[in-house]
Order: structure tokens, then C-alpha cells, then sequence
């Protein structure tokens, strides 16, 4: 209960009620937390108020919101399937995670052998070089490193991608769609740039992720590498007779 006579604002007092409940697994990992208006019925107050309660709750990942089904309690892990061609920023954020983006590079540059070959491009060609900082929950989580080919994704340099989606922008701009992608992952350790840019210790485990994006045609689009700590993702899989291996992270 509130004490309503308390110089603490009431929302904190139901911020700090549910926490305590969390801590003494009155409320376990990924169990349901009653409604907004169940908890104001409960306490004898606004939804408001409750609101702002669970906002906070929710922006510190003490708790998180299922669009369409209620308000769970955290265990530390949000699941995220580890593919190159899903949205990491429109996935986690349908989850209610808050992401942002830092640009860190966006140019063109000589492509290499290596992105020759797997693009399919012809020699000396030139690439759109795109290498992202993406931040959940105001933590840096990964490093994800594209290439396009110039000058078709050219316009791709004067979009802001730390509010647009790469992946949207690219078939927006090539009038086409990616619909699967081929993927590989290993273990690696961070550089130690890499390090200053996860803020993790020089030497730290890192899962990598390499994959190539396709049309439906099988037409090669868009290289990608994705290094993300390997403190915060563990790596799982589903398996199926009929698709084979499916692979996600969770994140802590």
C-alpha cells in the first residue's frame, strides 16, 4: 500500500512497492504484473499515476511491455533472433526496449576482395560504408557494419540512419525487397577500438555475425557484419525438421 501522507511522490512509493516485490519474488521473472487500472484500484490512485510508476519501472528494464498483451517482469534477457536481415532497432523496440543509434561512419570507400566477391560487384568497385553503434537501454550492445553498392545506394549518404532504418531505407531507394538472408557466427574478441566503442575491457568476448541479404531472386544486396558483447547476448537456437536451425540471442 501508499501511505498518502508520505512527503515521498506516491508514484515512487509504487515504483519502489513493486521493485521490493520483484527482489523478494513475490513477482517472479516473466510473470504478469497486473494492469494499470487493477494497480490503481489496488493502491487508490490515478492510472496517471500508475502510469508514471511503470514508465520508469520500464525505462530502468526492471519490467517490460508485450504490445497487445500486459506488463512482465524482466529477467535481464531480451530475446532477438541473430540475423542480418531483421531490424534491430524495429524488433527491440516492438518489445518496448528503448534503442538508439549513433552513426559512426557513413562514406565510400574502395571495395575490398572479400566484398567484391561476396556482393558479386565487379573489380575496383566502390562501396557505401555504413558502421553503426547500437545502444539499448542506454547501454552500447553492438557494432553493425554494412556495405552497399555505389553508386545504386549512393542517396543512402545523405539519410540520417540514427532515426531511419538501414534496412528500409535500402529497399526503399533500390525499389526492392530482402527477403532472407545467409549467415554465419563465431566468437570472437573485441579490437580495441571495438572495446572503446562497447565500453568493455580490451580482449572481451564478442559473437559475430556475417551475412549477405537477398532478393527474392537471389540477387546479392547488402553485406553486413554485426559484433555484439558477448557479455550481453547468449547465443541459442530453434531447431526444425522443416527449416532447419533458426538462431536467436538474448540479452542481458
Amino acid at each position: 500500500m501508499v501511505d498518502k501522507n508520505s512527503s515521498v511522490p506516491l508514484y515512487v512509493q509504487i515504483q519502489n512497492d513493486i521493485t521490493d516485490a520483484i527482489r523478494s519474488e513475490q513477482l517472479k521473472p516473466n510473470s504478469q504484473i497486473p494492469s494499470e487500472s487493477e494497480l490503481a484500484s489496488s493502491y487508490g490512485v490515478s492510472r496517471m499515476t500508475v502510469r508514471k510508476a511503470i514508465d520508469y519501472l520500464v525505462s530502468k528494464g526492471i519490467i517490460f511491455r508485450k504490445p497487445g498483451k500486459g506488463t512482465f517482469v524482466s529477467d535481464g534477457m531480451v530475446n532477438y533472433r541473430l540475423s542480418t536481415i531483421m531490424s534491430f532497432s524495429s524488433t527491440l523496440s516492438s518489445l518496448g526496449h528503448s534503442i538508439t543509434t549513433r552513426v559512426l561512419n557513413q562514406e565510400i570507400i574502395p571495395a575490398s576482395p572479400e566484398i567484391i566477391t561476396k556482393l558479386g560487384f565487379q573489380q575496383r568497385s566502390q562501396v557505401v560504408f555504413i558502421r553503426r553503434l547500437r545502444i539499448v537501454e542506454e547501454k552500447p550492445a553492438a557494432i553493425h557494419i554494412s556495405y552497399l553498392h555505389y553508386p545504386e545506394f549512393a542517396p543512402i549518404l545523405e539519410v540520417d540512419l540514427s532515426i531511419n532504418s538501414l534496412l528500409r531505407t535500402v529497399e526503399s531507394i533500390g525499389a526492392l525487397t530482402l527477403t532472407y538472408s545467409r549467415d554465419t557466427v563465431q566468437a570472437g574478441v573485441v579490437t580495441n577500438e571495438e572495446a572503446r566503442l562497447l565500453g568493455v575491457p580490451d580482449c572481451s568476448p564478442v559473437l559475430i555475425v556475417e551475412g549477405v541479404a537477398f532478393t527474392m531472386n537471389g540477387s546479392p544486396v547488402r553485406l553486413t557484419k554485426a559484433i555484439y558483447r558477448g557479455d550481453l547476448f547468449r547465443l541459442s537456437s530453434i531447431n526444425s525438421i522443416e527449416t532447419g536451425s533458426s538462431l536467436e540471442t538474448t540479452i542481458t
